[in-house]
């Protein structure tokens, strides 16, 4: 189980049985299959880590799953996020490799690592919601986050949300260039592709 920069009361390292969830899920046995083990590494908390919690962010778990391949469970994670009230970092492993996952607050989505890209997470904040926040905004690397010091963490989430926007309609745009085979309209195409890439090159900076 890879380690992270807690102190010991913070540690956890209990392991918590898939059938505790897979009991209380429907198909709750195929969603859990490709896990084999997981854990309750750490629990931040105003107890564990001295920094109060708000009343969004009252705790932060952190789970560690050993994966049986590198397809990464989000249909477990998901089940996990409605039983537990928390945040929860996940670490997940396989093999020897490793990535990171967390889910965004009030909303269905997660945010991934590439395996094996280390994350220096910082667990030091004044109260728990800004250092859930923290750890989002290491994922957020589509962001040039020196620019946007000033920015809050809503407005940062928008911007993500807009350039995965812009990013999934430049790939169908691109699509469509390389299937059209009228000149004019082959044309018209790319310069629509070329304001596209300077709308996301603009949210990007």
């Amino acid at each position: 189980m890879r380690s992270l920069n807690l102190t010991n009361s913070a540690f956890v390292n209990r392991f918590l049985s898939k059938q505790t969830f897979i009991k209380k899920i429907s198909n709750g046995k195929a969603i859990f299959s490709d896990i084999e083990k997981i854990t309750w590494a750490y629990k931040l908390s105003a107890s564990t880590i001295n920094i109060e919690g708000t009343k969004k962010v009252e705790e932060i778990h952190i789970f560690n799953m050993t994966l049986k391949s590198k397809n990464i469970p989000i249909k477990a994670l998901k089940e996990i996020n409605k039983l537990i009230p928390y945040p929860i970092l996940f670490i997940f492993e396989y093999n020897k490799e490793y990535c990171y996952g967390i889910s965004l607050l009030d909303e269905k989505k997660y945010y991934f690592s590439n395996w094996n890209e280390e994350k220096e997470f910082n667990f030091v904040d004044t109260n728990l919601q800004k250092v859930y926040q923290n750890i989002v905004k290491l994922f957020l690397t589509n962001i040039n986050l020196d620019t946007k010091k000033d920015i809050g963490f809503k407005e940062l989430i928008e911007i993500d949300k807009q350039i995965a926007e812009i990013s999934k309609s430049i790939e169908v745009l691109k699509g469509k260039i390389a299937r059209e085979k009228q000149f004019n309209k082959k044309t018209e195409l790319n310069k629509q592709l070329k304001i596209l890439k300077k709308e996301l090159e603009n949210a990007r900076i």
